[in-house]
């Protein structure tokens, strides 16, 4: 009788072989979701960050931009030579060794009409200081301007802009607009819209100025 061969494999080892060879698979499968799920999270994360940092950004303003094309406080004012509604002409540059305050303004813009009363006042209060206001309307009709000025019983000198070139060289696309000017010529203070007579009272005493009694 043939004895026949022998099989000394064993169920039990094989089934130990497979586990072993499978478990590295299940492993680096696991692994890898590990990962990406930590990758979503820090590109959620990043995301998040960079939307809440430009939310809490606050868009640019008109008046943001218009501060942007203003006048350089600290640089030299820009001459200019305009008639005057009452008669002659200003020129900036014959009135240096004195501050100025030169005011654009139109009658038909509402803040200008706002402001108009506590520039009247300012100009009344310092002018023993030496203070000069200079008013430069914008492209408007004298009369119109002659009413103004009536209206509001302004008594300093009103320049007329008449083609707007004097505006275009201050920088000014916007009204009202402001700037103080010291003795040597030089812009100490600008304001983008209307003042208030306290705002224009500080920037003098930082001058030095003082109003009369």
């Amino acid at each position: 009788m043939t004895e026949q061969p022998q099989d000394y494999s064993h169920p039990v080892a094989e089934t130990v072989s497979v586990q072993r060879r499978e478990r590295p698979l299940w492993l680096l499968l696991g692994l890898n979701i590990a990962l990406l799920a930590v990758l979503a999270s820090a590109v959620w994360l990043a995301v998040w960050m960079v939307r809440r940092s430009e939310t809490a950004r606050p868009a640019p303003s008109a008046s943001d931009f218009l501060a942007a094309q203003a006048l350089t406080v600290g640089t030299l004012a820009p001459n200019f030579r305009l008639p005057r509604l009452d008669g002659g002409e200003i020129d900036l540059s014959a009135l240096r060794g004195r501050p100025v305050l030169v005011n654009f303004w139109a009658s038909w813009c509402a803040p200008c009409r706002a402001e108009m009363p506590a520039l009247a006042r300012v100009a009344q209060n310092y002018e023993q200081a030496g203070l000069v206001v200079v008013g430069i309307n914008q492209l408007e009709d004298p009369d119109a301007v002659r009413q103004f000025v009536q209206e509001f019983g302004v008594t300093f000198p009103i320049a007329l802009d008449r083609d707007g070139t004097v505006s275009r060289d201050w920088r000014v696309y916007g009204i009202p607009q402001t700037y103080l000017i010291d003795a040597d010529g030089v812009i100490r203070k600008a304001w983008i819209g209307p003042v208030t007579e306290d705002s224009v009272s500080r920037a003098l005493t930082e001058l030095g100025l003082r109003p009369s009694a």
